[in-house]
């Protein structure tokens, strides 16, 4: 979903009930600072991703997107040393199954693409159920490995880098097929 809202992100919003976090920076490389933030909006364990890139013209806002925990496990969001942006959600206390996500949106072919996916997972009372999947969107190239001896396996990933406006609550197919 595609939404122009002028200067949602200056601060956070007012009406905003739940958690919100936000950074600043450059992911298109024009020199004008770009706003990202993750805004939980009425306390219903989803944030939405709000993205507005600097020049103004364009805000994505993704809506249900991240999922926010109790107190220390609310989302982040971090900027690597490469410009790209990582979106950042777990569950690390609630129940047996234990898990970490990090989605990586960059700038690619004039947008802003989710081009990576990160999924670590263990289950505290089986830990041979354990393990993680790293895929890159760019290169087609995964890897995942499961159970206690964490053998790395390579897979080839078919999905490819996708708007971050077409982000939708799902598991990618080829870390699905490798959890159950």
């Amino acid at each position: 979903m595609r939404l122009t809202l002028p200067l949602l992100l200056v601060a956070a919003p007012v009406w905003a009930e739940g958690f919100a976090t936000q950074v600043t920076g450059d992911f298109n490389e024009d020199g004008i600072a770009d706003h990202v933030a993750v805004v939980e909006f009425g306390g219903w364990g989803q944030a939405d991703l709000l993205l507005k890139m600097g020049d103004g013209l364009e805000t994505i806002w993704v809506q249900n997107i991240i999922w926010v925990g109790g107190i220390g496990q609310q989302p982040s969001l971090k900027i690597t040393p490469h410009g790209s942006l990582q979106v950042i959600d777990h569950n690390s206390s609630i129940g047996r199954n234990r898990w970490e996500q990090t989605h990586t949106v960059a700038w690619r072919d004039g947008a802003m693409r989710v081009v990576g996916y990160t999924y670590h997972w263990y289950d505290t009372l089986n830990l041979e159920d354990s393990g993680s999947c790293d895929l890159n969107f760019l290169t087609g190239k995964g890897e995942v490995s499961k159970g206690q001896d964490g053998s790395v396996k390579m897979i080839p990933v078919k999905t490819p880098a996708f708007l971050a406006q077409d982000w939708t609550y799902v598991l990618p197919p080829e870390c699905e097929a490798h959890i159950k």
